[in-house]
Order: C-alpha cells, then sequence, then structure tokens
C-alpha cells in the first residue's frame, strides 16, 4: 500500500466538509484553518481506519492539533502495521 499523503488525508476530509476555501499544509489548525467539528473528526478517523487498515489509539486521536500531526500518526500506524 502507498504511503498516505496530506493531499489523500485532505481528499478524505473534503468528503465531509468543505475545504474549497481552505490551503490545507501540515501546520494548518484541525477545528481551525480545516473546519472539522468533533462529529466531523470521528467520520474521517473512522475511514482513514477503514482505508490503511489502523487503529487509533485514544492517546494519539487526543494529541492531533494539525494536519501534520494527523499525517505523522497515520504514517507511524501502517509502518507498525507492515511490521508486524
Amino acid at each position: 500500500m502507498n504511503e498516505p499523503t496530506l493531499a489523500d488525508l485532505a481528499e478524505i476530509i473534503g468528503s465531509y466538509v468543505d475545504l474549497s476555501a481552505t490551503a490545507l499544509g501540515p501546520e494548518s489548525v484541525l477545528g481551525a484553518e480545516v473546519p472539522v467539528d468533533s462529529q466531523d473528526m470521528l467520520r474521517v478517523l473512522s475511514r482513514i481506519q477503514a482505508k490503511y487498515h489502523i487503529a487509533f489509539e485514544p492517546r494519539d486521536v487526543l494529541r492531533l492539533k494539525t494536519m501534520g500531526d494527523l499525517l505523522a500518526v497515520v504514517h507511524r500506524l501502517v509502518q507498525k502495521g507492515q511490521a508486524t
């Protein structure tokens, strides 16, 4: 499986919220520059888990502040899954 990119995650988020006026980068803050609320975020995380066959740990979710944070966690979990 290909490594997830910021564009991949933005596509998933964009299926739940309008990102047309948003220029996303690694420093884009979830809930501020990225207009997701808690319900949207749960949907996004669920879809990411299904797509990449990973499972977020609660501590990881609580630490998500930016798109870069989200990408780093997804990368780590994907790598962890490939190693097992």
